[in-house]
């Protein structure tokens, strides 16, 4: 009996072992790496497809894939956008393969656009990091048509990355896409006609504009092609405010940050900033410099001492033709050589992710090594910089108010801000010591010298001679 018992209980834990393997989607121990993505085997319906109401948009891999998307998404369901817009996606996962179908269904007649951010990933964290495209049709041809361009964070001045583009046709469509991590979009196979073309960080990923969310929004007639840049910030009506209040170059500048950035156009004038003690007496203002306005000032005093230490060190140096041109053969060889290094390091990288990639038998996706766009606006910022005519006291309270500054969104108001300026430096006493003690030996050398090369007074040589009785 007590054999039986023990049996069932071995039998039952097994169970247990086994059902907890089941359930775990960790990677198989053993074997060679993993170290690649995830392969499309294949796609129903096909992209490019054109008729029939297909049940749903099936994706199947070469392997297991991860319920969670890479990069701490909760569902895969947060990766897809279906343009246009039909509902939320529903997405279903089933080990090797994903389904995907808007909630309010395909409806006829209608191109379809199936776009799936970054993110997928097997069970070793091997992710697709490039977007996957699908496109199909339910009714008739599938136009030959685009929307292109960059979402920029205006105020960051760079790409806006995993942005929701939006264009919103006159029958009130919406085409929906997202961009890459740079910012880049595209909105493909959309018919012709004007549209209303938005983008903006979607921060809780609710694919819809939430107050206070970066967006900006333009008008585009589509043909064939358009394109468009969208510069987004913050759209709001409470206008400017003071966050922080710096105090610089030994008390006589004052950094101003302000917690939105203000136009390029926008005028600062030393009369429109008012510092004021705590008697109420006011602080001069010498002058008001913006951050673009401070970092061309800075860049041009920064060359000038470049200059001047270059020509200190160039009036040192052997200024032959023979010298100069040995220098500069040196510097060239090195600058070759570097750029050789970084080639051959690059070129080895990609030979072994394609040594990798044909181990499992998949061809490599080609290297995007299309630079990052630039923005043809110039960036924007949120301070500026306030001197003085003469410095403030130390560990003293002042207040700083400035007079209709206008933010992006076009709203004036007057900020103020309460500012301390810091504790004096310490002065340090031990080498205040050293100093002096330093300055007071170098004085008793001196002195010492000077005795030793003073000559001595001679005794007269006729008083020597006299006797002691006759001299004076």
């Amino acid at each position: 009996m007590i054999r039986r018992l023990s049996a069932l209980a071995v039998a039952f834990v097994a169970v247990l072992g086994i059902g907890a393997a089941c359930a775990n989607q960790a990677a198989p121990p053993g074997g060679p790496p993993d170290n690649a993505p995830p392969l499309i085997v294949r796609i129903t319906p096909d992209t490019n497809s054109v008729g029939g109401v297909p049940k749903t948009v099936e994706l199947r891999f070469d392997e297991v894939i991860a319920e969670a998307p890479r990069g701490g998404g909760t569902s895969l369901a947060d990766l897809v956008f279906i343009s246009p817009k039909s509902g939320d996606a529903r997405v279903s996962w089933g080990r090797t393969r994903i389904t995907i179908r808007p909630s309010k269904g395909w409806k006829p007649n209608t191109v379809y656009s199936v776009q799936i951010k970054p993110g997928i990933q097997d069970l070793r964290n091997n992710g697709i990091d490039s977007i996957i495209r699908i496109v199909f049709s339910t009714g008739g041809p599938i136009p030959d048509t685009r929307i292109s361009g960059v979402a920029f964070d205006w105020f960051a001045g760079k790409g806006m990355a995993s942005a929701v583009v939006e264009a919103v046709a006159s029958d009130s469509t919406v085409y929906q896409a997202v961009s890459d991590s740079v910012g880049r979009f595209e909105l493909r196979n959309l018919p012709s006609g004007p549209y209303l073309l938005r983008a903006f960080a979607d921060r809780n990923n609710n694919r819809d504009l939430d107050p206070l969310e970066l967006w900006d929004a333009t008008r585009v007639t589509l043909t064939r092609a358009a394109s468009a840049e969208l510069y987004a910030f913050t759209h709001d009506t409470v206008g400017l405010r003071i966050t922080e209040v710096a105090v610089q170059d030994t008390n006589r500048v004052l950094k101003l940050v302000f917690d939105k950035p203000y136009p390029n156009d926008f005028q600062f004038d030393p009369e429109m900033i008012v510092v004021t003690r705590a008697d109420s007496s006011r602080v001069p203002v010498r002058s008001v410099q913006t951050a673009v306005q401070k970092a061309t000032a800075d860049s041009l005093a920064a060359k000038q001492k470049a200059d001047s230490i270059a020509r200190a060190a160039e009036a040192k140096l052997d200024t032959s033709q023979a010298a100069r041109a040995k220098r500069d053969s040196i510097a060239q060889e090195r600058r070759r050589d570097s750029v050789f290094a970084a080639q051959r390091a690059a070129q080895e990288r990609q030979r072994q992710a394609a040594q990798t990639a044909r181990a499992r038998g998949i061809r490599p996706a080609p290297v995007d090594t299309t630079p990052p766009p630039k923005m043809s606006r110039q960036r924007v910022y949120n301070e500026i910089f306030v001197t003085l005519e003469s410095p403030l006291p130390w560990q003293s309270q002042f207040r700083v108010q400035t007079a209709e500054v206008r933010s992006l969104s076009g709203t004036v108001k007057s900020p103020s801000r309460n500012f301390a300026t810091p504790r004096a430096p310490r002065v340090d006493s031990a080498a205040a010591r050293r100093d002096s003690a330093a300055r007071d030996s170098a004085a008793r050398n001196s002195g010492a010298r000077r005795d030793s090369t003073t000559p001595r007074p001679r005794p007269d040589t006729v008083q020597h001679l006299l006797p002691l009785s006759l001299r004076r």
